[in-house]
């Protein structure tokens, strides 16, 4: 199966991470750039062929590749993470997006209705670097 019928499949996991953060760039005065915390939710898309096991991953292989990631982040300041200098929601998405492989899209919940998401443009996933 391919995207030559226009049709392209999706897989998606949501996972979740614990972690504090600043932002460092704010005013002062703003309350965001104090310390503080929060349980994170992150929706992963994959996009891909579908193989001849009928998957385009399997679940447990997304957990895998994850892993790792969400072990740079779980119950850390975000700010001393390489590349989270500034951990808003929108940078805290993109540097996972960057990270995963055939990623379509990640979004990045920072309370129940407060969230960022990097996509894929033009269709096709990005290609994490080798």
């Amino acid at each position: 199966m391919n995207d030559d019928d226009g049709v392209i499949t999706l897989i998606g996991r949501t996972y979740s991470f614990e972690s504090a953060h600043r932002l460092p760039n704010l005013p002062d005065g703003h309350k965001c750039k104090n310390l503080h915390g929060h349980n994170y939710r992150m929706e992963v898309v994959m996009r891909g062929e579908v193989d001849a096991r009928g998957f385009v991953k399997d679940f447990a292989e997304m957990d895998a590749e994850l892993e790792p990631l969400l072990k740079l982040v779980d119950h850390r300041l975000l700010n001393d993470v390489d590349g989270l200098e500034n951990p808003t929601a929108e940078i805290i998405a993109r540097w996972f997006f960057d990270r995963i492989p055939n990623c379509a899209s990640v979004r990045i919940y920072e309370t129940a209705d407060c969230w960022a998401e990097v996509a894929a443009c033009g269709g096709s996933p990005k290609r994490a670097p080798r």
